[in-house]
Order: C-alpha cells, then structure tokens, then sequence
C-alpha cells in the first residue's frame, strides 16, 4: 500500500511538471533602479519551455537575503557586485551557497564595468556559475544566458532527486528494493538526455536509452567498461574530467563542455553535468548527465558574427576593425614585421544616393565591398568605418606592396558597373596608405596618418592613391 502511494504521488507530481505555466523566477539584485525595469524590458517577449520571465527585484544585497530564505524556487539570480557595500553581492553569493546551502542556484555575476572580469579565484570561491557584463546583456544573450542558467538548474535538480530517491530506497532496504530499483531504471531509461552511471572504479553500470542511440550500442554492450575502453581514440578529451575528484570527495557535482562525434560521424557539443552518488556517506558512483548543446553554441557563434560584423556589406565593423587593428600593431612592434593600414572612400557617394536613391547606393556599397574583398588575402581584413569609408588591414605588408594593392584595388573598383534601367553606374574610389613607423604604437595614430593620406588624394582630383611617405 505504502508503495502504491508512491507510485500515485509520482505520477501526480510528473504532471503537474508537465502543466505549470507559472512564469520562471529570476531575481535581478542590483542597486540601480533602471537595471530592473530593462531586464524587465528585454525579457518581457521570451519564454523558455512554454513558460515566460518574472522579475523578482531586490535593490540590495539585504533585501535579497529575505527573498531567498522566503522563496526557495528562484533558479536563477542576476547579481551586481557593488551595492551597500563594496563587496555587498559576494557576501550574498556565499551566504546562498554556505548559509542557504542552495547548490543548484544558478549566479549570474553582472558587472556595469566592461572588461574588468572578476579574478579566477573569486568565481571558484563564492561558486558563481557566469560572468556577463551589463552592457554585454543584449535581449539575445541575456535570454541566452538564462536559459542555459535555466537548463542546468533542471539538470542538477534531476541528479539531486535521483541521488535522494536512491538513496531513499537503498536506506529502507525493504523486499521492495528490486521493483524500486527497476522503477528508477524506467525513469532514467525514458529521459530524453543521455544518462550513465559508473561505479567507483569508473566502470559503467547504467546507461539510458538517449545514451545508447548516442553510440549506436546495445543495452550490455559496454557493461563493466571504463570510457577509455569503451570508446578508445573516439573519447571525449575531457569524458573522464574530474571523476577522481568526484570519487575522492574533494567535488560533489561538476559541470565542463566537451565535443564528440556521435554515431552518425556528427560533430556534438554536449554539456556534461556529473553527480556522485552516495550511501552511508560512502561515494559509490557517479551519475553523468549530457545536454546538446550544439544548437546553442552555433546561435552563439552566429551572434558573435553579427555583432562584429557590417550587415550591409559583410566586412568587419568598426568596433572589430579598431580591435583588429590594435592587436597587429601590437604584434608589429613586438616581432619587428611591417604592417600598412589603406583608407579608401567612395568618390561622389553622396551624388549617388540622391540622384539614383538609398538602394542603388546601398547596392554599391556591397558591390565595392566584394571587389576588394575580391583581391584581398585570407590574413587581411576588410573594415567599414562608416557610410562610404572603408579600411584595409594588411598585416606583413610594406609601403611598397600596401601601395600596389591599394592600386589594384582602384582598379577593381573602377571595373563595377551597376545595372540601371537607361544603362549602367560606375563608381571610383580614392585612396590613403600608411606603413607603420618602427617606434609607432597607437592605431588610431597610425589610422589617422592614412586617412590625412586619403584626404590628399581626394584634393588630387579624386580616383587615386596617395601614400603617407616614411
């Protein structure tokens, strides 16, 4: 009777997982009253396995505290550093995983100062699981980070529920554990996420279907063998990451990303979530649980190209050109090899736009841009700086060669006809070249020496290069 009980409580409390649409919890603490209304803001259309956003606002580390001890449901806190004190958000993230005891909260670090990441030892101390600047936090990734927050607070739940039904089970040790066991098997088997379980010696013992259909095995097929002998060179560089700390009691869970290729030869990105499992304060195993995150990964490397790069015309932006451009003079100055920089700007752009109209101006824009990405090398780098102003990076190019690519991109340029419907437009260009001087360490100085460059020549009579002589 007792464990038809269970059995009913289970099933009732599965479905009423599978039919919440309570909106998910995220505490925003941030002493900056606007922080909380655009969080508000950027989360206001998202929604993650059917369910929206709700901000719990908390303006104080204080505050914060009463909210937690209260609630013990929130997954994810977007925390700010800075408030009541100077080190006000630290003291709350440890109080969350010392006082609270709440591993399976998700800390988001959220900083208003760009570029200054907390140190190393600050993010393993106080336990913070990201790090993301205020003004990094675009509606995208901000939704991107929480779901990934949100997914891995699924996940170490699962494992938590698993170790303490287990364990639950193993400490009744009553003539029922064979059928709990099997119960527990039939869960695991039916979870869409790949599952193992390996014993003490890292040996697996327990895989789930998900997991099988991953490699293309049969249900006993690598029973009683270590990962090195199951999968041989196919392993996962980091598949056995942290499993000695695991056993050894230093960790009770940890988190890493790694890539494999599955058995369909297809390259995956998994993040792997594993547990230890224990009984009578004795580790006996650890279970592993694999998210694919692939999907993921590609949208975040497709944003990160967005962000970096001119949507007209596909060259780099301004912001990534700048960066590209420090670090080769950088790199210049530290192994003495030359770099040059060519500043090149439509002729009569304007005239374009309003004789033919914006789109036959963004038309040439685009057509210039591929002409000289056209004549480019795979170690330059094309830039629009703004409007009709273009830049080239040629890295490992004297003045000489800068100048002859320079001119032969005039050329190019001076070859695109854009098709009209009483003929053809043809456009020019002009051009600045500048070689880097040998003690010159600041880009926009160097930047600057080939625009001066490109203004002479513009003064010449336009559609000609002009060199910023050494």
């Amino acid at each position: 009777m007792a464990e038809e009980k269970t059995k009913l409580s289970l099933k009732k409390g599965s479905r009423a997982k599978t039919e919440r649409t309570d909106p998910w919890q995220v505490l925003v603490v941030d002493d900056e009253p606007q922080v909380h209304s655009m969080t508000q803001v950027l989360l206001r259309d998202f929604q993650f396995e059917g369910r929206p956003f709700a901000i719990v606002s908390a303006h104080s580390a204080g505050e914060a505290q009463g909210i937690l001890k209260a609630n013990h449901d929130i997954p994810v806190v977007l925390l700010d550093v800075v408030m009541e004190t100077d080190h006000a958000g630290l003291d709350l993230a440890r109080m969350i995983r010392e006082d609270l005891g709440d591993r399976r909260q998700r800390i988001i670090l959220r900083t208003g100062q760009p570029g200054e990441a907390p140190e190393r030892d600050v993010m393993l101390a106080y336990d913070i699981n990201d790090y993301r600047a205020k003004t990094e936090l675009t509606a995208q990734k901000l939704f991107t980070a929480l779901v990934a927050a949100l997914r891995s607070w699924q996940q170490i739940s699962t494992i938590e529920q698993l170790n303490a039904t287990l364990e639950a089970r193993v400490e009744e040790r009553t003539r029922d554990l064979a059928e709990a066991r099997a119960f527990a098997e039939s869960l695991v088997e039916l979870m869409p996420q790949p599952v193992w379980f390996k014993d003490a010696l890292q040996r697996y013992r327990l895989t789930n279907r998900a997991f099988r259909e991953l490699f293309a095995i049969g249900p006993d097929q690598w029973h009683g063998m270590t990962a090195a002998q199951a999968l041989g060179a196919r392993m996962p560089v980091h598949e056995d990451a942290g499993d000695q700390s695991l056993l050894g009691g230093h960790q009770t869970r940890i988190e890493l990303e790694t890539q494999l290729v599955d058995a369909r030869d297809q390259q995956r990105t998994l993040l792997i979530t594993k547990g230890v499992f224990t009984q009578d304060e004795t580790v006996h195993g650890i279970i592993g649980i694999a998210t694919d995150i692939s999907e993921r990964k590609a949208l975040e490397k497709e944003l990160h190209r967005l962000a970096v790069t001119d949507p007209l015309t596909g060259a780099a932006n301004r912001r990534r050109f700048m960066a590209s451009g420090h670090i080769e003079i950088e790199r210049a100055a530290r192994y003495q090899t030359p770099l040059s920089v060519v500043m090149l700007d439509i002729d009569y752009f304007k005239k374009v736009n309003d004789t033919y109209g914006h789109g036959i101006g963004d038309e040439v824009l685009r057509k210039v841009a591929d002409a000289v990405q056209g004549c480019l090398r795979e170690i330059d780098l094309l830039g629009r700086l703004g409007g009709e102003e273009f830049a080239v990076l040629l890295p490992e190019t004297g003045l000489d060669a800068a100048v002859a690519v320079a001119e032969r991109l005039r050329r190019a340029i001076g070859a695109i006809i854009i098709p009209l419907t009483d003929g053809g437009l043809s456009v020019t260009a002009s051009f600045g070249v500048a070689e880097r001087d040998a003690d010159e360490l600041l880009f926009d100085t160097f930047l600057g020496r080939a625009d001066g460059a490109l203004y002479r020549a513009k003064e010449s009579g336009r559609d000609r290069v002009d060199a910023c002589q050494p």
